[in-house]
């Protein structure tokens, strides 16, 4: 899956994804100036996948119904503790379909949100190891 990391995202979780088999690559430095919508499509068009951000808002402010694109949200931005979870970010990766909104929360819950029929659905992947500071 091509993946695109969010500017937000640590830039070293790029090349840790890619020694996890992802297909990652850093976030295009002309695409910070865009807006949620206009950031989708343009990754659409890039033939990407996959973005991976720390904006857990983004299900709630973007429909992803009928795009070609999973988004996947991240806890928080700090990078030790997201480098201690790469082996989990890259299988929520593999697991996220076109349409999907996945939330990794601080406790490990992966929440898939996405609608279906026009109505929204959530599920759950099963829990990773939370994503704790120490």
């Amino acid at each position: 899956m091509k993946t695109v990391v969010d500017e937000g995202v640590p830039r070293q979780l790029v090349q840790a994804l890619r020694d996890h088999g992802i297909d990652a690559n850093r976030f295009p430095r002309p695409w910070a100036a865009l807006g949620n919508g206009a950031l989708l499509k343009t990754i659409e068009e890039a033939g990407f996948s996959v973005l991976v951000t720390n904006d857990k808002n983004m299900a709630y402010q973007q429909s992803l119904q009928g795009r070609s694109i999973a988004v996947v949200a991240l806890p928080y931005n700090k990078r030790r503790l997201i480098l201690e979870r790469v082996e989990a970010i890259a299988d929520t990766i593999t697991h996220a379909k076109p349409g999907e909104h996945v939330v990794i929360g601080l406790d490990g819950r992966r929440i898939i949100h996405s609608v279906i029929n026009g109505m929204p659905v959530s599920r759950e992947l099963p829990a990773v190891a939370p994503f704790k500071a120490r």
